[in-house]
């Protein structure tokens, strides 16, 4: 017997999408905000703007589709 998924919709996707780059955009400026060393504080500076885009890129999808937070 095969168990069926439930479909998820996809303002359902996004809205998980959106929650889980919230995280990864606090995990990242926490992270900057901690380190001391040039070379980590360089590579949590790009973490960080990584993170940005991803979080407004799909807080812009959200919004053209209407979704509300």
């Amino acid at each position: 017997m095969k168990l069926k998924r439930p479909e998820i919709s996809q303002d359902e996707i996004l809205l998980n999408s959106l929650q889980s780059a919230r995280l990864d955009l606090e995990k990242a400026t926490d992270l900057f905000n901690e380190l001391t060393d040039d070379t980590a504080v360089d590579y949590a500076s790009y973490n960080l703007l990584a993170a940005r885009a991803k979080y407004s890129y799909l807080l812009k999808l959200a919004k053209k589709s209407n979704l509300s937070l």
